[in-house]
């Protein structure tokens, strides 16, 4: 009887994980697994140290996605910078940019950790006049931000 009792047990929790294994891999929606209270590395923020940034003073973020992924919905008050689009957009940010006040800090962020996106836009942003800005990276992206439940801009935002 026991034996039966706990192979039944054990049949429930292996599916039971296997359920919430599928469920994780075919979710649109999924949190990625690295999002963790881990420290931010050199020239990262987590989203904490971000918006601790932004209640002292100006931030300037910097969605380095997709226009159409930007277009459905971004940190609010985020500029749409990314590789693909790079001269259009670059011009029609750069005034914004180079208005925000002196000492602002640049959040560069883009679909997660594992995404170089928001590297390479740093990366060029330092070849250009405003390479003297202090440029960071968002730890884990737009879905580390999604994941803190911050608010989320919708529709196309500022270019």
């Amino acid at each position: 009887m026991i034996p039966r009792l706990l192979l039944q047990i054990a049949s429930l929790l292996a599916l039971t994980a296997a359920a919430g294994v599928l469920v994780w891999h075919f979710h649109p929606n999924r949190p990625e697994l690295y999002l963790t209270q881990e420290e931010a590395g050199p020239g990262e923020v987590t989203v904490a140290e971000a918006l601790a940034r932004a209640a002292a003073g100006p931030v300037v973020w910097l969605d380095a996605r997709q226009s159409r992924e930007f277009a459905l919905e971004h940190i609010p008050g985020a500029l749409s910078l990314n590789v693909a689009d790079w001269e259009n957009l670059l011009i029609a940010a750069f005034p914004a940019l180079a208005e925000a006040p002196e000492g602002a800090a640049v959040v560069i962020y883009c679909d997660g950790q594992q995404c170089a996106a928001s590297r390479e836009i740093r990366d060029r942003l330092r070849q250009t006049p405003l390479g003297d800005r202090e440029l960071l990276i968002l730890r884990g992206g737009w879905p580390a931000w999604k994941a803190e439940g911050k608010a989320v801009g919708q529709g196309g935002g500022r270019p």
